[in-house]
């Protein structure tokens, strides 16, 4: 084996430094021997890359780059570079061309397709910009683009939102802007950016925008938002002027997406606009735009936490008072860290009310057959109510229904879901199970049991004992499995002491409504 030269060796030491970030260095060191080997074209190669991602050696790597390319025309590395160098340069359609060809040239080359989408976005050309960034999930599958596709699908209408609102609790913070030699301020942009805040007032119909913006610490994954609310505009980061020395910025950040909505402290909101870059300068960060001063409007302050609520557009007005109730209820859900609700989503939701939650209301009382067991003069007991929207519509069919839960947030939410619906034969309160059971000798007709037996740890004897207390003769019991792999495996077997204190099984059956945790459940009647 032939050992390798002096020269080879020195590359690849300086390659070697390349991939460990000492890029100064491994420069230094391809400029040395390209003085003593001026025709080596993969050294002049590796010094064009080098180069490339430092604004002031444009020029040296664009000489570099057109020697090769000269050599060598279908070398693919070489128009890719070219391409991402004139691109920078903004020379869009030199470098349009030189990407074209190094794809045709290889279509593996992911660089070029990521500096293809990137100058589509850039430039407001949607279409291609889907183009581009689903091939990437071809090419590249183990880049994730879905968020981003998704708000491409969304905002083109190739399909529909899959939620009509997210909710989520971010923190006010200031920002610096325009300290000595820093860059500008939404207020400074937005005064040179005429078609921005004409836009602005446009889809919105409000008659000023407060210059400046809130700028908020997310407190929540936007990745979430993105993949489910569609945005309501995009502008283009080339549509955007921004001062002299700062025209880098817009380049950076690609362009911004734009999503109405509404943010709420202390009970108190007003409608925004939420603005996120496609590439922002801190994934926590999100910009607010309002009419009013938020600061003085709200009584916000920085570190004060608030509920940002996104919105798909709709043609359809919302109605108010139903918006505030879902306001009040996430600020409240949200407020404190809570025992259930995955992703800071509620755990109870309604389909009917357009309320999502990880178990859907309607989809479970059908799973259960409910209907069979409903009588219009029933008193209803739901031990471990949580935010009640099972609850309240179980109401609508029976004659009183009581839901308590120990959870005291969670029933200042179904309180206020209550009053929304306008429900009087519903009550909620703060109980736990025992403590109940001393305060209230009263019996029901059906009791709702749904994943609560693990929490209230006693054994199945003794809570099945207690169920039959509290139950009318004739009366039913619809009892639920926690998670029949994780901490319920037993459930079914444990069943029998239902049996052995002299209960009918009506129906039993399996539900998977969150799509996560497999549940059992069953409804017995008391015989005795």
């Amino acid at each position: 084996m032939t050992n390798p030269s002096a020269y080879e060796q020195r590359f690849t030491r300086a390659q070697q430094l390349q991939a460990a970030g000492q890029t100064d260095a491994a420069i230094k060191d391809y400029r040395q021997l390209l003085a003593e080997h001026p025709d080596e074209l993969p050294l002049t190669l590796a010094l064009a890359a080098a180069l490339i991602g430092r604004s002031d050696s444009d020029n040296e790597a664009e000489a570099h780059l057109r020697r090769v390319q000269e050599a060598v025309p279908s070398n693919a590395a070489v128009n890719s570079l070219l391409g991402q160098l004139l691109v920078r340069q903004g020379k869009y359609d030199s470098a349009h061309s030189y990407l074209h060809q190094a794809i045709q040239l290889d279509p593996q080359l992911h660089e070029a397709r990521n500096s293809l989408a990137s100058l589509a976005l850039y430039q407001g050309a949607l279409d291609e910009a889907y183009h581009w960034i689903g091939s990437l999930t071809c090419y590249n599958p183990t880049s994730d683009v879905s968020p981003l596709l998704a708000q491409l699908e969304m905002i083109l209408n190739k399909r529909h939102a899959p939620q009509s609102f997210f909710c989520g609790v971010a923190k006010v913070f200031s920002r610096s802007s325009r300290t000595q030699g820093g860059p500008p301020g939404e207020r400074e942009i937005l005064a040179i950016n005429p078609n921005r805040y004409d836009g602005i007032l446009g889809v919105t119909g409000w008659q000023r925008i407060e210059p400046g913006t809130l700028n908020l610490q997310l407190l929540f994954n936007f990745t979430e938002a993105a993949r489910n609310i569609a945005p309501l505009f995009y502008e283009s980061g080339e549509s955007v002027c921004y001062p002299q020395g700062y025209e880098h910025i817009p380049k950076a950040r690609m362009g911004y997406w734009y999503y109405q909505g509404y943010v709420q402290s202390q009970g108190q909101r007003a409608p925004v606009l939420f603005r996120r870059a496609v590439t922002p300068n801190s994934e926590e960060v999100v910009e607010v735009f309002a009419e009013r001063n938020l600061r003085e409007t709200l009584k916000l302050q920085d570190g004060t936490n608030l509920l940002c609520y996104l919105a798909t557009p709709s043609t359809e007005a919302e109605e108010n008072d139903w918006l505030a109730c879902k306001l009040d209820i996430h600020e409240q859900f949200l407020s404190e860290k809570q025992a259930f609700g995955r992703h800071q989503v509620l755990y109870q939701g309604h389909e009917g009310w357009g309320l999502p939650g990880q178990r859907p209301t309607l989809h479970r009382m059908e799973k259960y057959s409910l209907h069979n067991w409903l009588e219009p003069n029933a008193r209803v007991l739901d031990i471990g109510c949580n935010i009640g929207c099972f609850g309240i519509e179980v109401s609508r069919h029976v004659g009183h229904y009581v839901g308590f839960d120990i959870n005291d947030s969670l029933i200042h939410i179904a309180r206020r879901l209550a009053r929304h619906h306008k429900v009087e034969n519903c009550e909620f309160h703060t109980w736990a199970f025992e403590d109940f059971r001393r305060a209230n000798p009263g019996t029901f007709d059906l009791i709702f049991s749904f994943a609560v037996h693990v929490w209230i740890g006693k054994p199945m004897q003794d809570y099945v004992a207690d169920l039959k207390q509290m139950l009318n003769p004739g009366g039913t019991v619809v009892i639920e499995s926690n998670d029949l792999k994780r901490n319920d495996g037993q459930f079914f077997s444990n069943m029998a002491a239902f049996f052995e204190q002299g209960f009918f099984l009506l129906h039993q059956g399996q539900l998977f409504d969150d799509g996560v945790i497999n549940r059992g459940f069953c409804v017995f009647k008391r015989l005795d």
